[in-house]
């Protein structure tokens, strides 16, 4: 789920639990050795209200925090190379983009990936103009049997891993190219 999140929901839902820890923390380490009748009788007037404060604040910022995903998955980007692609794999396409290493050298604002060794996938679809291609066959081909036919000028041919996509099952390649064919 971390992944089909946006860096600002993975900072909000990460500030709030460091919150949450260090709370807990100190309840159970600190604040005993301070006064070791902690609470105390004074004390549960404000520890108990407290601590379903920060409980409540973790499960709402849990809700609020984990709602991208959904949203996103609702309403895919459009493609103008065909019809729209389906959710499923775009969310699975992802996964397979951030985890295989694609993210490490390929710039792609819907993955928030900024690496500069490969092209910017931003411009895939005027890639693929310019080799004469439609987008799906383009991308498929260039992940699968690498150099793609378009190579922007200042990229080497030579930089995608020479197996390309053979490491990658079928599926997951079809997710890939889903995934990337959705982005602006």
């Amino acid at each position: 789920m971390v992944f089909g999140l946006s860096t600002s929901h993975e900072i909000g839902l990460a500030t709030m639990g460091a919150l949450f820890v260090i709370f807990s923390l100190l309840s159970s380490f600190v604040f005993p050795r301070l006064n070791p009748n902690f609470p105390g009788r004074k004390g549960l007037r404000w520890y108990l209200p407290l601590c379903g404060v920060f409980f409540i604040a973790m499960m709402s910022s849990v809700l609020y925090f984990g709602r991208e995903q959904k949203a996103a998955e609702a309403t895919p980007p459009p493609s103008t190379s065909g019809p729209a692609p389906n959710a499923a794999a775009v969310s699975a396409g992802k996964t397979v983009f951030m985890t295989s290493g694609c993210a490490a050298c390929h710039t792609f604002t819907p993955a928030g990936a900024t690496g500069k060794v490969g092209p910017n996938l931003d411009l895939v679809k005027t890639y693929a103009n310019k080799a004469g291609q439609p987008l799906e066959d383009f991308l498929t081909e260039a992940i699968s049997k690498p150099p793609a036919k378009y190579v922007p000028p200042g990229f080497p041919t030579n930089a995608m891993p020479p197996d390309g996509g053979h490491s990658l099952s079928t599926t997951d390649l079809a997710n890939l190219v889903a995934f990337i064919e959705s982005g602006p």
